[in-house]
This record gives C-alpha cells, sequence and structure tokens, in this order.
C-alpha cells in the first residue's frame, strides 16, 4: 500500500489547495438556502422588495463564488490525478523492467499491459471523484445536518428515515455487484490474452482456415464480459430512479407535516423551503457516498493487481562490484539450471570457458538448452546451481549495468523499435555517429537502407526476417563490447551472406564470441564447439575433431551436407 500511496508525496500543496476551495464551496452551498428562507420569511412576507433584491445580489455572488470554487476543485483535482497516474505507470515501468523472465512468466505480458492501462485508469477515475465528490459530499451534509438542527423543527425524523432507507438500498446494491468487479478485471486480461495470441497468430489461423474456430473464441470470451458489465450496470442503474423516489417521498412528507406546522405557526415558510433544500442536500451527500462504495470494490480489485505488480520480489538482485577488468574471461562452472515449475533440469553441469579472442559455438537439438545458456550470461536469469565467473567472481556479485555494458546479446528472435534506422542503432551506442552506424551497416551486410532515416515501423513489420536479423546484428557490434552472443541469429540469411558477415566479424577478434546454431555453416571455424544433448555437453572440440569423435555432430553434419548437395 505504501508503494501505491508514495506518488501523492509531491502533490499535498495541491491537495491543500482543494481542500481550500472545497471549503468555500460548501460554505457557499449552506448559506444559499438561508438566503431563501430570509426572501420568504421577511421579504415576500413583509413586501420589502429591497430585501429581495439585496438578498438576491448577495445569492448571485455566493453561486459566482461556489462555481469559481467548482472550477478550482475540478482543476486541481485532475491535475493530482492524472499526475498520480503518470507517477504510478512510471513506477510500474520501471519496476517491470527490472522483471527476469521469471517474473514475466509468473505474470503475464497481457496481464501486465492491463495493469499499467485498465487498472491505473480506473484508480485515476476514483481519485478525481475523491477529491471532487467524496471530500465535498461529507462536509455538505454534516453542514445541512447542522443547520437543519438550526432551524428547529420537529421534521427532523423524516431525514433519519429517508437516511434508513437510503442505506438499505446501497447494501443491497453493493453486495450484489462487489463479486463482479474483480472478476471485470479478469476478463479484460482474458480479452487481452485472447487478442493479442490471435493478432500475432494470423499468418498460422489463415493458413490453417482457423478464423471460425478463433473467432468464436473471442466471441465467447467477449461475450463473458458483455454480460457482467450488462449484470453490474443494471443493478447500479436501476438504484438511480429508486434514489429519486427516496427524494420526492421525502420532500412529499415535508411538505404535508410541514405544512400542519405553518398552520399552527409552528414553523415559517421561509424555514419548510430551507428544510427541505437542507434535506435534499442530506440525501444527495449520501448518494454521492453511496456511490463511491460502489466504486469503491473496483479500485480494491485494480491497487490489489498494481500491488502485486510492485511487491514482486525480484529474483535478480543487483551486486555491489562495479569494475571488470579489460578483456576478462567467463567461466561456467558446474551450472545447472531448472525452470521454475519444472521437475526436469533444463541444463545439467554446464561447464566451459569464453576466453577472449576466442569464438564459442553451441550446436544442438531444438529444447537442448542452447539459449538457456546465453540467458544466463546477462543474467536474464540466474542458474539453479553452480556459478558463473568473470575473472574468478561469481557475476552474481557485479553490478548489472555494469555486466551488461561488457555484453552485446543478439537474441533468436530480431526485435527492431518503431522509429527509423538511427535510433534502432542508437539503442547500441547512445552517442554512435553516423560514420559508425554506416560501419556497423556495412559490416552486417545491411545493403538495403537507402538513408539512415528510414521509417521502423512497430515490430520492424517493413523488413523480412533476414533483413531485420542484419538490422539486430549491426546494432549489436556499434558498441565495443568484451563479449558478444549472438543466439541463432543467421538462421534466415543466405549462405553466402551469411559467410561474408562471419568474415566481417573477425574483426572483433579482441572479444569472446559465443554463437549458438543449429547450421553447421555458421559454427564450424569457432575456435571450440560444445555439442548439447538434452541439457548437457555431450562432447566438445574443433569442427574436424567432432566429425571424429561425436556420432550426433556427424549425423547433423552429414544431414546438412546432403540437404545442400540435394539442392545445389
Amino acid at each position: 500500500m505504501k508503494k501505491l500511496i508514495s506518488p501523492m508525496k509531491n502533490k499535498i500543496p495541491q491537495i491543500i489547495f482543494i481542500f481550500l476551495f472545497l471549503l468555500i464551496q460548501v460554505y457557499c452551498d449552506l448559506t444559499l438556502p438561508l438566503y431563501t428562507a430570509d426572501i420568504v420569511n421577511i421579504g415576500i412576507q413583509n413586501t420589502n422588495f429591497q430585501f429581495i433584491i439585496d438578498t438576491g445580489i448577495m445569492m448571485i455572488i455566493m453561486v459566482a463564488i461556489s462555481a469559481v470554487a467548482t472550477v478550482g476543485v475540478s482543476y486541481f483535482s485532475s491535475k493530482v490525478s492524472s499526475g498520480y497516474a503518470k507517477d504510478l505507470r512510471k513506477i510500474i515501468y520501471k519496476k517491470v523492467l527490472k522483471f527476469s523472465n521469471h517474473e514475466l512468466n509468473e505474470i503475464s505480458r497481457s496481464s501486465l499491459i492491463t495493469r499499467t492501462t485498465n487498472d491505473v485508469n480506473q484508480i485515476q477515475g476514483v481519485l478525481g471523484f475523491i477529491f471532487t465528490t467524496l471530500i465535498f459530499a461529507p462536509l455538505l451534509g454534516i453542514g445541512s445536518i447542522i443547520k437543519v438542527f438550526e432551524l428547529q423543527t420537529n421534521l427532523s425524523w423524516i431525514i433519519i428515515v429517508n437516511f434508513i432507507a437510503v442505506i438499505l438500498l446501497l447494501v443491497i446494491v453493493i453486495v450484489r455487484v462487489l463479486p463482479y468487479f474483480r472478476i471485470t478485471q479478469e476478463i479484460i486480461d482474458k480479452i487481452n490474452k485472447t487478442a493479442r495470441e490471435i493478432l500475432i497468430g494470423i499468418p498460422v489461423i489463415k493458413a490453417f482456415v482457423r478464423q471460425d474456430f478463433e473467432e468464436y473464441k473471442f466471441r465467447k470470451v467477449n461475450k463473458e464480459f458483455y454480460d457482467v458489465n450488462i449484470y453490474v450496470f443494471k443493478t447500479i442503474l436501476i438504484m438511480l430512479p429508486l434514489m429519486t423516489l427516496i427524494m420526492n417521498l421525502m420532500i412529499v412528507l415535508i411538505l404535508y407535516f410541514g405544512a400542519y406546522d405553518a398552520i399552527n405557526s409552528g414553523i415559517l415558510t421561509g424555514d419548510i423551503i430551507a428544510f427541505i433544500q437542507y434535506a435534499t442536500q442530506i440525501v444527495t451527500s449520501f448518494l454521492m457516498i453511496g456511490g463511491f462504495f460502489i466504486m469503491l470494490p473496483r479500485i480494491l480489485v485494480s491497487g490489489r493487481r498494481i500491488s502485486e505488480v510492485l511487491n514482486t520480489e525480484i529474483t535478480i538482485i543487483d551486486g555491489e562490484l562495479t569494475d571488470i577488468s579489460s578483456n576478462p574471461t567467463i567461466e561456467f562452472k558446474n551450472v545447472s539450471y531448472k525452470y521454475p515449475g519444472s521437475e526436469k533440469e533444463t541444463l545439467k553441469d554446464i561447464n566451459f570457458s569464453l576466453k577472449p579472442g576466442k569464438i564459442t559455438a553451441i550446436i544442438g537439438g531444438t529444447g537442448s538448452g542452447k539459449s538457456t545458456i546465453l540467458n544466463l550470461i546477462p543474467r536474464l536469469q540466474d542458474p539453479t546451481s553452480g556459478e558463473i565467473l568473470i575473472d574468478g567472481k561469481n557475476i552474481k556479485n557485479y553490478n548489472l549495468k555494469s555486466l551488461r555494458e561488457k555484453i552485446s546479446f543478439t537474441p533468436q528472435k530480431a526485435i527492431l523499435f518503431q522509429g527509423d534506422v538511427k535510433s534502432n542503432m542508437k539503442i547500441g551506442k547512445n552517442d554512435a555517429s553516423d560514420d559508425e552506424i554506416e560501419n556497423a551497416l556495412k559490416i552486417a551486410q545491411v545493403d538495403f537502407v537507402e538513408n539512415l532515416s528510414e521509417e521502423v515501423t512497430q515490430g520492424g513489420s517493413n523488413f523480412s526476417g533476414g533483413q531485420k536479423q542484419r538490422l539486430s546484428i549491426a546494432r549489436a557490434i556499434i558498441n565495443k563490447h568484451e563479449f558478444y552472443l549472438f543466439d541463432d541469429c543467421f538462421s534466415a540469411l543466405d549462405m553466402n551472406t551469411e559467410r561474408k558477415i562471419k568474415s566481417n566479424l573477425m574483426k572483433l577478434k579482441d572479444s569472446s564470441i559465443l554463437i549458438v546454431s543449429q547450421r553447421i555453416s555458421t559454427i564450424m571455424d569457432a575456435d571450440e564447439i560444445l555439442v548439447i544433448d538434452k541439457g548437457e555437453i555431450i562432447d566438445r572440440g574443433t569442427h574436424d575433431q567432432l566429425l571424429e569423435s561425436c556420432d550426433i555432430y556427424k549425423e547433423i553434419a552429414n544431414i546438412q551436407i546432403n540437404n545442400m548437395e540435394a539442392i545445389s
């Protein structure tokens, strides 16, 4: 809860202004019925037109002041609520950036999007309601109750009866809709998840003619959301005419019993009118408070969901060491890894080293743990046992920023960001000059970009798979790093382009290079090749050595060579 409240700390001055404007607004609203009573009791009763005019002018002044105060409340409450939402999103975003793959698997990406947008919007809306209505309502209600007793009538029992009726109605409505607010937010998660899955899988859906099935799947979850919302809003909207009925009955009772008192000179006519206005303000105040209690379950659900993100324990924690020597060595020492919830180990007892100026390659079947090894080096995940050492020190002891600045990681899936070629290249090096960018593009054989301002659409959808891979490689090598990790990022390239890029990568000779691939042609020139099967290193050596000693490597090589001969 502290983390949810923390964005409010720098908004205390604005909240003070809101309270000041609210007090002015309440004072003006409480004064107006008294002026009305005076006009009837003194001005009309004594036909004193000057008094009526003077009092009317005072009422206009009060209304004007109240209007200015209302605008002030609305302005500052909007500023506070929108500023709070902006700061809260920033805190959530900063937290999510620290998530490892483990945390991202626990809270799905579609749910994180919903929590950052929809749930924060819910809190923002209720926060605005609190400042403009919830604080105003009790002040107005309590003030009106005090004024009612100052009138010294015997009609107060009517307000008490109506108050009990309003409370009973609110309790019934809240009890009926309370469970459905949590369900609503969960269904929004499902809608986002389903829509995201369908949009990503459109090519597959079309290829297998599954449009009808996917349409049914989305229609089902959409109908579920529709049904829940219809029930909730029907229940809430039924309350409005019932509240109006209760308020009108109250006015009728006041007029009926007040008329007897007026006839018997027990109360003045103007006081009856003032009493009605104060009674209406009291009931309206409780209606406003009731409206908040109807909204309260939704904000509690949204607050809980956001708190889950903010309170998620980060498994990848910063170390204290910041200095890493030039040309360091990375050593895997008895490293094993098991995914959370899995009974089988993905990696078992992995031992190898990455040395300066050497190219190490990993080859193995799908699901053998190749990419997991690469993820462990920049600490996207941590080993469940064993150690990864840099110059003899566990990488967990190093500051994450210092560690990752030494590493260039090109993931299996080429990821480009919306903008232009230049902005994407500057992700690799923020202060890169145009010459540096063009040199990196040349090394990565990016011959399809005419100028650096060429547009890159979201996800790089205006480039082919091979083009995205080359741009991704160029971004990875634009800056000088101690370690270059390439996770099967040559798979969409033809042999000739791959050969040229690999030849150019030899310019990185002072650094350690680790290449993961399923293609023999990609790794055959490596100084050391690790053959992995079922999470274990079953053999290692050069290309020629493995052809002699490793049956699995020999089988992969024979199949690929035969396929290349068949194609040619």
